[in-house]
């Protein structure tokens, strides 16, 4: 049965540099013709049943209106079962007092702020339009309205970063003492400023140090790293995001967003006049038998846990080992893959070498 529902708000006060989302500068009339078109699109999906988490991201959700982000979130909330994760991202600039009672008021209990960086010259080179202190406020209100469950992007490899730069990011962001913390390496993608710039990413070698370094200091800071990219205390898992790691089905709604049903991929237009025609899918994919494995391994090996042997014969109608004995074989002798428990997981160097064990499973 699908549990989770992610929802796409694509508008944005300013765009970031760095940022390859579907997004657009935000505008009254436009947003609220896009929520009604959204609502359409939700209901045109024919969720019967209490789902577990849903997921507002973007863009920047809370830039939105008092009124609209209320109508909003008012809108989703039936759709969650009473204990479900209601997760919304926001950017701290965007944090006031009466969102947050907003947000309160519709029992959002997961809240995503990207803070990015606490270095001045890395938030100007990203466009971000918050400093450090800002961030820290907004987290201050945000605990003061009684949001425990707290998360915040980081992002490393910014063009001319080095390890003592990095450090000082990492210092800033264990004093937070947030439960949640998700760490990524940027990428330079076509059709942001970052690319039309010529900025590059960081080399590998450069990226794996900072990587490594993270993951050690976190890991010290009782962090564990159950995801690539993510690290929680006391088990406070990002829960829709499992969804998608483990490979799941999900509904999505809204510009760009992509969803997982049946056998099938969607993904949406990214063309917001498009979508406000109605016209909502742009692509659709109908999976193979060998289209389903890859993107099974591609999830769900990201995860420190990895993938019971149990779970992947249900789902596919064989064991793992029926078919990979000879390719785990050569990945477990490469120190990439080990089985553990009754799961497959990638160890330490395996997660850092992903590319490498996909390659050698197919």
């Amino acid at each position: 049965m699908v549990s989770s529902l992610y929802v796409h708000i694509p508008f944005c006060a300013h765009i970031c540099r760095y940022c390859d989302f579907a997004k657009v500068f935000y505008r009254d009339d436009w947003a609220f013709s896009y929520l009604q078109e959204i609502k359409k699109e939700i209901a045109e999906l024919r969720i019967s049943h209490p789902l577990k988490t849903i997921y507002v991201g973007g863009g920047t959700p809370t830039c939105l209106s008092e009124s609209m982000l209320d109508d909003l979130l008012s809108f989703l909330r039936p759709y969650l079962e009473e204990d479900g994760e209601f997760s919304v991202e926001a950017n701290p600039e965007t944090i006031t007092p009466e969102k947050l009672g907003i947000l309160c008021k519709n029992k959002v209990n997961r809240l995503s702020l990207g803070i990015q960086s606490s270095l001045p010259k890395y938030l100007s080179l990203m466009g971000r339009k918050h400093t450090f202190e800002e961030a820290k406020e907004a987290i201050f209100l945000a605990k003061k309205a009684g949001f425990s469950n707290l998360s915040v992007d980081l992002i490393y490899g910014l063009p001319g970063q080095n390890l003592s730069e990095l450090d000082s990011d990492i210092s800033a962001f264990l004093a937070l003492d947030l439960p949640h913390l998700s760490a990524y390496s940027l990428t330079v993608n076509p059709g942001t400023e970052f690319y039309a710039k010529g900025f590059q990413e960081a080399e590998d070698e450069l990226a794996g140090a900072m990587y490594e370094r993270i993951l050690f200091r976190l890991r010290k800071a009782g962090y564990e790293r159950y995801e690539v990219s993510n690290f929680a205390k006391n088990g406070h898992y990002c829960r829709h995001n499992l969804t998608y790691w483990k490979d799941e089905e999900y509904y999505a709604a809204g510009l760009g967003a992509s969803g997982y049903l049946g056998k099938k991929r969607y993904m949406n237009t990214r063309n917001l006049s498009t979508y406000l025609k109605g016209k909502h899918r742009s692509e659709e994919e109908n999976l193979t038998l060998e289209s389903e494995l890859e993107d099974f391994f591609l999830t769900n090996l990201r995860l420190a846990s990895g993938f019971a042997e149990k779970t992947f014969e249900k789902r596919f109608g064989f064991s793992f080992f029926s078919r990979y004995q000879n390719q785990f074989e050569t990945l477990h002798k490469m120190g990439l893959l080990e089985q553990k428990e009754g799961c497959i997981r990638a160890t330490d160097r395996g997660i850092l070498l992903l590319d490498r064990i996909l390659i050698n499973l197919f």
